[in-house]
């Protein structure tokens, strides 16, 4: 990043309003700072750009006069052009506040570009994040399929995918079922935490369309959990897998409008 004081040195360069000292040490800076001379070319593109842009001055009148007056034959005179100019004295000055306009323009806009870069790169983040969330749901399930596998109760499994009833939610769950065993592993991965005085509940939906109540859970932080699970009752065959927001140490009826979690 060039600071407000190589800025000025740079302007000064351009304009050739340095010593012949400073020019030098300049020009040995700028040597060893390429963004220092790429700033140092765009002025001096802006430079010839607002070289023809200075307001037009007439001359005073007497100057014609006394040119006549030098000349003393009539016979010789010759019309002089009208001829517009710019005073010498300001034009540096002048240029110097275009450069300076010019040089708040550049800054205002990598100040933008940055802001977008800093936007992308949250958004980046956030789908990292998101990625990593759902690594972890998988190495999940995977840990759990492995440690039903050695007890050799994989063949048996009945497994099962439960999705959100909530619009505003991204929880995943599954349920690793044994119909034989009459028990089974609950995962849910990115379920909304709940106060002290709310549990979660699970329950089992038989053949007859009878909820069965299969023990109430909270999540951690990051919204998950690894249940063992048993149901209060024996379930002929498993349809349907739930989860409910019920009051502290759930109920024997399911809450229907509080269903956030429920299996197709």
């Amino acid at each position: 990043m060039i600071d407000e004081r190589m800025q000025e040195q740079a302007s000064l360069h351009v304009l050739g309003a340095l010593s012949k000292e400073e020019a030098a040490e300049f020009k040995k800076t700028m040597q060893a700072n390429p963004e220092l001379r790429d700033f140092v070319a765009s002025l001096s593109i802006a430079t010839g750009a607002l070289a023809g842009t200075a307001p037009a001055v007439e001359p005073p009148p007497q100057l014609r006069a006394k040119i006549l007056a030098q000349v003393g034959s009539p016979q010789k005179v010759v019309e002089l052009p009208v001829r517009k100019f710019w005073p010498a004295s300001l034009f540096p000055w002048g240029l110097a506040a275009s450069l300076a306009v010019l040089c708040v323009i550049l800054f205002e806009q990598d100040g933008r570009l940055q802001k977008q870069i800093g936007a992308q790169a949250e958004e980046i983040s956030s789908l990292n994040q998101m990625a990593v969330s759902l690594q972890a749901a998988t190495n999940n399930l995977q840990q759990s399929v492995i440690a039903l596998r050695e007890t050799n109760r994989l063949a048996g499994l009945q497994i099962t995918m439960l999705n959100s009833m909530l619009t505003d939610s991204k929880a995943t769950a599954v349920t690793l079922w044994d119909n034989q065993k009459q028990d089974g592993v609950f995962v849910v991965q990115n379920l909304k935490a709940l106060p002290a005085d709310r549990d979660y509940e699970l329950w089992v939906i038989d053949e007859n369309k009878k909820p069965i109540a299969s023990g109430v859970f909270h999540v951690d932080e990051s919204g998950a959990i690894r249940l063992d699970f048993k149901p209060s009752q024996f379930v002929s065959a498993a349809n349907v897998f739930a989860v409910t927001e019920e009051v502290k140490g759930g109920v024997t009826s399911p809450t229907i409008k509080n269903m956030v979690l429920a299996s197709r």
